[in-house]
């Protein structure tokens, strides 16, 4: 059982404005003439695997060192994870699962559909197999859904004043309605955790989902890139077009993107929230890290005492050897 947070790396979204090697994607401007309004908000992270730090996050499946560290230095309310939940298989509603890490639950999915997995074996891994959508809206929109007007106490702790609150059905449906769309999209075989959190500021879905094509194989630029940054750009800004089609009904709308508008870019506060998260992820990494590096250090000692000992015996033998040759040499003779 892992107590970090994950670290992901960004690569596109409608609630924010981020970069990578794979081209820019605009967020929502929020002009006074459109303040009223809610904002849909996805980002996409693409990640080599996926990791049990980064698992036990999505699962809150922490220790109670790992639930302190989460609260010391995130917006995590123990009392309302509770309330979080995933879908499954058929669009059902479930408590969040822990019996089995995202990563088993990964390596079982590929296992009966006799897929392997292209970093299995590897020293390090530099195939894309997960994609993590982050997919939510706008602060006061996806608290309604989820909570609806009961008295919320927000931030991080263990805030027993949200003891006796309840999750709406709002926020399950608005849930099935995405996971639906996901699954059409890229095949419910390939959802391999679809989790809703309710325990922070700002409820949202962790979707982690495997690029793999009709195929069986991986192909995550086939799937989301295309050739080149303008169609993985063209794409994605498509991809928020359909999404905005789902979350109409839930009053969330697709914002305006920097690429179509040329607008100056202004940062939400949801944004701001996973800025912090990845911050907490580099500090847990860190500490994760470091703790293999003196395992690895120990391991090394042994081995280097180890190889020590091989070098003396092998010396001494050859020693014995030589003395036994010139015993040997007179009665040669």
């Amino acid at each position: 059982m892992g107590n970090s947070i994950p670290h992901t790396t960004t690569v596109g979204g409608s609630g924010c404005r981020t970069s990578s090697k794979l081209g820019q994607i605009g967020c929502p401007i929020k002009t006074d003439d459109m303040a009223e309004k809610s904002w849909q908000v996805m980002h996409m992270n693409v990640m080599k695997g996926i990791t049990t730090a980064q698992s036990n996050e999505h699962q809150r499946n922490w220790t109670e060192s790992g639930w302190k560290h989460a609260i010391d230095k995130g917006t995590y309310d123990r009392q309302r994870e509770r309330l979080n939940f995933e879908i499954v298989k058929g669009d059902k509603v479930r408590p969040v699962n822990k019996d089995k890490s995202i990563p088993e639950r990964m390596a079982e999915n590929l296992a009966l559909r006799g897929i392997k997995d292209p970093n299995e074996g590897l020293a390090e891994p530099k195939f894309r197999t997960v994609v993590d959508f982050i997919l939510g809206g706008s602060k006061e929109q996806m608290r309604q859904l989820a909570f609806g007007d009961q008295a919320v106490v927000y931030g991080s702790g263990n805030n027993t004043a949200n003891a006796s609150l309840q999750r709406k059905p709002e926020i399950e449906e608005w849930a099935r309605d995405i996971y639906r769309f996901v699954a059409d999209k890229y095949g419910e075989e390939n959802i391999i955790s679809f989790i809703v959190h309710c325990d922070e500021k700002n409820p949202h879905v962790h979707c982690a989902l495997l690029p793999i094509d009709q195929n069986g194989k991986f192909a995550f630029k086939q799937i989301f890139h295309g050739q080149n940054r303008l169609e993985f750009k063209n794409y994605m800004l498509a991809l928020h077009d359909e999404l905005a089609k789902v979350n109409e009904k839930w009053g969330l709308t697709r914002g305006v993107s920097v690429v179509e508008s040329g607008a100056r870019h202004r940062s939400t506060e949801e944004y701001r929230r996973w800025l912090a998260n990845a911050c907490v992820t580099l500090e847990a990494q860190l500490e994760n890290n470091s703790k293999l590096l003196k395992s690895l250090n120990e391991e090394l000692a042994i081995a280097q005492k180890k190889q020590k000992s091989f070098t003396t015996m092998i010396d001494n033998l050859k020693t014995e050897k030589d003395r036994l040759e010139d015993e040997l040499r007179p009665l040669r003779a």
